[in-house]
């Protein structure tokens, strides 16, 4: 599967995280905190590309994917930065089926058309087809930034944090219960 996809594993990270609705303010930008935290992520990857990661594959989720792919287009397209994304899709209609929010889809769809490559790991839904994405983002990277909070109940983000770590991955995972600046509301709480 590497081969075919031009991709060198010891210069790839792949990213994880929770969608909007467990995300700060629910993934509001314009709260104090959610800014802390795409600044977080932002070093992160900036971090990752000056220390020789080329490449860069977002699952295109909304919430954490969305926000990082978009961190590494912009690098790429706003600040010239020697880098690729790669978007892996879980299936072909992820983005028409689960994004609603029109911001979100018109920065999905500004992205996919302008990524590197596109993967589709399933032609159409399948039960498995975001674990098999996730397994496929593990597989071919050598680290990993996430987002993380802790849930009663399991999540894909964990899933895939546990993926990395049997496989060995660098984790670089930023956690939300451990960084209450996450969770301030304006910069005058600061």
């Amino acid at each position: 599967m590497t081969e075919s996809y031009g991709i060198d594993k010891a210069t790839t990270c792949c990213f994880t995280g929770h969608r909007s609705r467990d995300l700060p303010f629910f993934g509001d930008r314009d709260k104090q905190g959610m800014k802390c935290l795409v600044s977080n992520i932002q070093l992160a990857i900036e971090t990752a590309a000056s220390e020789g990661y080329k490449t860069f594959i977002s699952g295109m989720a909304e919430g954490t994917d969305l926000i990082c792919a978009e961190i590494v287009h912009n690098l790429i397209h706003r600040k010239g930065f020697d880098i690729r994304l790669i978007c892996a899709i879980p299936y072909r209609n992820q983005g028409t089926m689960e994004i609603s929010n029109p911001l979100d889809r018109y920065i999905y769809s500004v992205i996919i058309q302008s990524c590197d490559k596109v993967v589709y790991i399933c032609d159409e839904f399948e039960k498995n087809c975001y674990k098999l994405r996730n397994q496929f983002m593990v597989d071919n990277s050598s680290r990993i930034i996430g987002v993380y909070k802790q849930k009663k109940r399991g999540s894909g983000t964990l899933q895939t944090i546990n993926m990395a770590k049997a496989s060995g991955l660098e984790l670089n995972i930023i956690e939300l219960d451990k960084n209450p600046i996450f969770y301030i509301d304006s910069a005058e709480q600061l």
